[in-house]
């Protein structure tokens, strides 16, 4: 089940803000934005801020590199240090927000809510964790000084 893209819920509304502050890179807003997502401990209301957040990154995509249906796309994940890291090595929550985004690229709805879900099945760390991870592929992918898509970036503790 996806949310109306034009409905104002307040999970919209604070993916929004919080997605305003951290390409704005007004860290401290994004810190207590996700302490006080962490500390509402809603799955419901993680698994609305992944999926949206999983849809302005496939959005950014799209309007960067526009493909056809029938498109392929694959995915360069870096560490820290710019090293490449196997996908299937990320910890299961970012991997499953990583899968989402393909799906959302490939328009199968289905696997993409399957993803979402899992993403957010974790505890609250593991979860903000996954919110931090898009927050900063979005920036990422919306950074125009390079010609070619980036590697995202996965950091793990």
């Amino acid at each position: 089940m996806t949310q109306n893209p034009d409905a104002d819920t307040p999970s919209r509304r604070f993916t929004a803000e919080l997605a305003e502050a951290a390409m704005a890179g007004a860290y401290d807003d994004v810190a207590d934005a996700l302490y006080v997502l962490a500390r509402a401990d809603s799955v419901h209301a993680a698994a609305g801020i992944v999926e949206d957040l999983v849809a302005r990154c496939a959005s950014v995509i799209q309007a960067r590199q526009p493909a056809g249906s029938e498109a392929v796309f694959t995915v360069v994940v870096a560490d820290g240090d710019a090293r490449p890291v196997e996908v299937d090595r990320l910890p299961p929550g970012p991997l499953a927000a990583l899968r989402a985004l393909l799906a959302a690229l490939g328009g199968d709805e289905a696997s993409r809510a399957i993803h979402v879900e899992l993403a957010t099945r974790g505890t609250a760390e593991e979860v903000i964790g996954v919110v931090s991870h898009l927050l900063v592929w979005l920036v990422e992918l919306s950074d125009r000084s390079a010609a070619a898509l980036p590697s995202l970036s996965c950091f793990t503790r």
